[in-house]
């Protein structure tokens, strides 16, 4: 990756999402993209290179979400993941990276 490609994603880091309890939220990461993305390209990209991800980004949060129904009933709910912020950046720039070769 290049670090234009992470800043970009970076930028564009939805505040909305929920952070795992120990993540650095998804604002400040996007507050200091220009900071942040040269040292979080080079972690990426060895990332890849050694095909390992860093432990506490496989670190994952999995909360019940309602969907309808009778709220007592565990079936009217859902499992969602919350990942770490730096895990979805890389996922992110992964999708766009093959994204790129799709078309």
């Amino acid at each position: 990756f290049t670090v234009e490609q992470v800043t970009s994603v970076l930028r564009n880091i939805n505040n909305n999402k929920a952070n795992t309890p120990n993540d650095i939220p998804s604002f400040v990461l996007k507050n200091c993209s220009q900071q942040i993305a040269k040292p979080l390209t080079r972690i990426f990209n060895a990332s890849i290179r050694l095909s390992k991800v860093p432990t506490q980004w496989k670190n994952v949060n999995v909360v019940p979400v309602f969907k309808k129904g009778d709220k007592s009933d565990v079936q009217n709910y859902r499992p969602i993941s919350l990942l770490p912020c730096s895990s979805r950046v890389l996922e992110r720039c992964i999708v766009n990276h093959i994204y790129i070769h799709m078309l």
